[in-house]
């Protein structure tokens, strides 16, 4: 699995809203970007700052539940069971879509 460039992260992250001011303008702070994958995205509108994971394998053998929640999770569009981690994206219709963020239950 090629590694995505900040640009391409960024542009998919424009698709997402921030978990806690709703805006959707992100940025990848290059200073914390890290050799494993793994970067820190951050809120242009509110600073909040939240780890993104380019390195889907490495992150997938590292936390073991990843593959079963996948398995579970519904398309929001055709409802079909099954997503892989590439932002989420129905192994049906191919939609991606993004997950609801657990900070946003608090609301």
């Amino acid at each position: 699995m090629p590694s995505p460039t900040v640009k391409e992260v960024e542009t998919r992250l424009e698709t997402v809203q921030c978990a806690i001011c709703k805006g959707s303008s992100f940025g990848i702070d290059q200073r914390f970007t890290q050799a494993d994958g793994e970067w820190r995205g951050v809120c242009k509108k509110c600073y909040y700052s939240f780890p993104v994971y380019t390195d889907m394998e490495f992150y997938l053998r590292t936390q073991p539940d990843i593959p079963y929640r996948l398995k579970e999770m519904s398309c929001p569009t055709c409802n079909h069971q099954g997503v892989s981690l590439n932002f989420l994206t129905c192994t049906a219709c191919q939609k991606t879509f993004p997950e609801r963020s657990s900070l946003e239950a608090f609301e």
